[in-house]
Formats: C-alpha cells, sequence, structure tokens
C-alpha cells in the first residue's frame, strides 16, 4: 500500500468570500454612488489596478520567501493597500497565506481596512461632513 504523501501541500488556502464580500460592500456601494451623482470612474479604477498591483506584489513576495531573495518591503504592501489595494492585498494574503501571523503587519494592515470602512460610511451616510470636521 502506498502511503499518500502530505508534504507537497497546496499553499493556497480557501478565501472567506464572505467576509471579502461584507468588507467590499460600502467601498463597491460609494464608488457606485461616486459614478452615478459625479459620473467619474476613476476611483474604481483606482481600487482595482492598486488592487492587482498588491495581488502580484504578494505574489512575488511569497515566491521571493521560498527562493531566499530579495522580498518585497512591506512598506510598500501597506502602501498599496493604503492607496486603495486592500482589497487585493486581502485575496493574496488568505489565498497565498502570505503575512497571516505577524502581528505587527496585521495590525496596520486592518487599520487600513478599517480606516477604508471609515471613509466610505462617512461619504455615503454623512456626505463626508465627519471626516472634513476632523482636519478643519
Amino acid at each position: 500500500m502506498i502511503a499518500k504523501s502530505t508534504r507537497h501541500k497546496s499553499a493556497k488556502k480557501s478565501i472567506p468570500w464572505a467576509l471579502c464580500i461584507v468588507l467590499a460592500a460600502l467601498p463597491v456601494a460609494g464608488v457606485t454612488d461616486l459614478l452615478l451623482r459625479h459620473k467619474t470612474v476613476v476611483p474604481l479604477l483606482v481600487i482595482v489596478s492598486v488592487s492587482l498591483l498588491a495581488y502580484y506584489f504578494y505574489w512575488t513576495d511569497k515566491r521571493r520567501a521560498q527562493r531566499n531573495e530579495w522580498r518585497v518591503p512591506e512598506a510598500s504592501l501597506h502602501l498599496c493597500a493604503l492607496v486603495g489595494g486592500w482589497p487585493g492585498a486581502f485575496v493574496a494574503q488568505q489565498q497565498f497565506r502570505h503575512k497571516t501571523k505577524k502581528i505587527s503587519f496585521l495590525s496596520l494592515f486592518w487599520l487600513i481596512v478599517l480606516s477604508h470602512q471609515v471613509l466610505w460610511f462617512d461619504w455615503l451616510f454623512m456626505d463626508g461632513k465627519w471626516l472634513v470636521s476632523l482636519f478643519s
């Protein structure tokens, strides 16, 4: 009898799509609002393109980590998330099991995600007045 080897587990993990959908609800509603009321697709294009870039950076960093090569700086990963690429970063983290254990990295990542949620909530339900009041 030949025993099945468990040494070659897939690096991929199932993505918590329910969480992804919940987190994407406010940004999707906000981008839709901007499209309908202000006729601009720029935020949508930014979120999609930077998410794809973030996904690519995570994939590249994971491969480089496995090969002991030069890594993508964490600051670059966070910058992509901050600029709007957190959805792509979230999917990549889950799919590649990359950057999912380091508490300092995850703390800043989830703070970035939370800040995007607050921004879109303010835009949709308070017409952006709450955040403006913080800085005036």
